[in-house]
């Protein structure tokens, strides 16, 4: 069953709070980035956790492996479920990372990031092919590693099922509009469509937290996610 991730970059905790308890009970995910990560600590997973939720970190962490192993483990003592490192960072890194989740039983999963969905073809430096090619280079290589998931765009899932299923697909990028690209996100797809694709995770900001309703918006997603998944099991 794929499954909403809300994504909640807010600069601060009181309105994190306040849409999380919107969506409380029917979006099973959280993800706290950066700008909130950055804000207001580690302390903000486990409110999360608190409340019932699922904790998605998304620090897309690239650093000496040495680093990021330590990193890593402080994630693991934050309560986080499910932890991103850049892939670019290479395997010794992806390992180290992937240690310390071994160490504590899987109980944090480490996804890896291919390439941001808001870059677009042309735009990453000193690569001339196609976006979906530098993908699924990652993916092979996060297949390799031993990764638990990838994070791709909903383009993308479908070729990096066929070569890796084992790979969770974590998709960013939804939009209820699959051709809205008026903010930063550039390959993007609707949640019916990246469910039927086979995104495991759907990754959803703006569409939610910018909405008059936020719970009928969530409610409106996860019915789309529904209806795909009862047209695959069909």
């Amino acid at each position: 069953m794929a499954e909403l991730i809300v994504a909640l970059d807010f600069e601060n905790a009181e309105e994190a709070y306040k849409l999380a308890e919107k969506v409380r009970g029917i979006v099973p995910w959280v993800k706290v980035g950066l700008e909130l990560f950055v804000a207001e600590g580690p302390s903000m997973v486990k409110k999360f956790k608190d409340m019932g939720f699922s904790v998605f970190l998304d620090l897309k962490l690239y650093d000496i492996p040495n680093t990021v192993k330590g990193a890593a483990k402080s994630a693991l003592l934050s309560g986080a479920d499910l932890l991103t490192i850049h892939l670019s960072g290479g395997k010794r890194m992806a390992e180290a990372a992937l240690e310390v989740s071994r160490a504590a039983g899987e109980r944090m999963k480490i996804f890896g990031v291919s390439v941001l969905t808001s870059f677009d073809e042309g735009e990453v430096i000193g690569f001339d092919g196609k976006l979906a090619e530098l993908v699924e280079l990652l993916a092979k290589g996060a297949g390799e590693w031993g990764m638990h998931g990838i994070v791709c765009s909903g383009h993308e899932v479908e070729k990096i099922k066929s070569f890796a299923p084992q790979l969770k697909c974590l998709t960013p990028g939804i939009r209820l509009d699959g051709n809205n690209t008026s903010d930063d996100q550039r390959r993007v797809m609707t949640p019916y469509r990246a469910v039927m694709l086979g995104s495991d995770y759907l990754v959803v900001g703006r569409p939610i937290t910018r909405a008059e309703d936020p719970r009928a918006a969530a409610l409106s997603i996860n019915a789309q996610i529904e209806k795909a998944m009862a047209e695959l099991k069909a």
